[in-house]
């Protein structure tokens, strides 16, 4: 067993393949959570060429350092290669991690670091900023190479954007409206949203049978459905129920439009399963502030 293996064992550094499951677990929340994940790198580099038999010793020493500043909600993992660790900030953005680079470098700049040696060293540091899911760790890990690779001055913080692009969320929505009118204007103003990470795809249907007969509404994909309470042939109620009782009805965002307005029939609906009750006639700059509402909890 090898002096590097040895050191990484002593302080308790995950190695580079132990990082990737949690890495893989904790970007599945990214989206879902709306949080932001943020890893850093960090690289050292001996500035006298002619002390590089002092690396594996060297790189100890910054390990336990790094171990007895990072906090027990982080995780530091070496990475393959010298004198390069890693550190997933698992619950802080990028100004957190940038705040806890600056330290560490002004530590060792003021000769805090606990040298046993007689070597100087110089630090550069990554800081990339996670808000997509689809992101791999070895897209981080060759991003970071570039990166580097490009710095020039000793002691530089850079902080890569490129991850934190949102996927787009794919949402169905379904208007069910028999006045033909009034169905186009709502699909209008659906359309004419601009939500971002998501991607509307409206469709509309005279009445509930039609919807129900549709597999439009079958898919896994998070659905709104805007229905009057009455239509000519399987009114709104009747989705509601039919809706309220499939395996995955949560995925249902279910608007009811109705010109009933007492609080037996609100009661109803509600308890019956409906998220939203429009009274006609209502505005439609109200209604898109709902759906706007409704989509930032998503």
């Amino acid at each position: 067993m090898n002096t590097l293996i040895k050191a990484t064992q002593k302080v308790n550094i995950l190695k580079e393949t132990d990082i990737i499951p949690f890495f893989d677990v904790l970007k599945a929340n990214v989206t879902r959570s709306n949080m932001e994940m943020t890893v850093i790198f960090l690289k050292a580099t001996v500035t006298d060429p002619n002390q590089n038999h002092v690396i594996e010793e060297l790189e100890e020493q910054i390990a336990n350092f790094l171990v007895s500043e990072v906090r027990n909600t982080d995780m530091l993992f070496k990475l393959d290669g010298s004198l390069r660790w890693g550190i997933l900030l698992t619950q802080n953005g990028e100004e957190e991690g940038n705040a806890f680079l600056n330290r560490i470098f002004q530590l060792v700049k003021n000769d805090y670091f606990p040298s046993k040696i007689d070597s100087t060293f110089t630090l550069q540091g990554i800081i990339v900023a996670v808000k997509n899911d689809q992101v791999t760790f070895e897209d981080l890990k060759g991003k970071q190479f570039e990166v580097f690779n490009e710095l020039s001055e000793p002691w530089e913080i850079e902080i890569v954007t490129s991850f934190k692009a949102q996927p787009l969320k794919r949402v169905k929505v379904s208007i069910l409206e028999e006045n033909a009118i009034f169905s186009e204007v709502l699909e209008m103003t659906v359309q004419k949203m601009v939500i971002d990470h998501f991607q509307l795809e409206t469709k509309v249907f005279s009445d509930g049978y039609e919807f129900l007969k549709s597999d439009w509404y079958l898919s896994g994909h998070t659905h709104l459905v805007i229905m009057n309470d009455i239509l000519p042939r399987k009114n709104g109620l009747n989705v509601l129920h039919t809706l309220r009782n499939m395996a995955n009805q949560k995925k249902f965002i279910i608007y009811m439009m109705t010109n009933r307005k007492s609080q037996g029939d609100m009661n109803y609906a509600y308890e019956s399963g409906v998220d939203e009750y429009l009274i006609k006639p209502f505005d439609l700059n109200l209604l898109q502030a709902q759906l706007k509402r409704t989509f930032a909890r998503l």
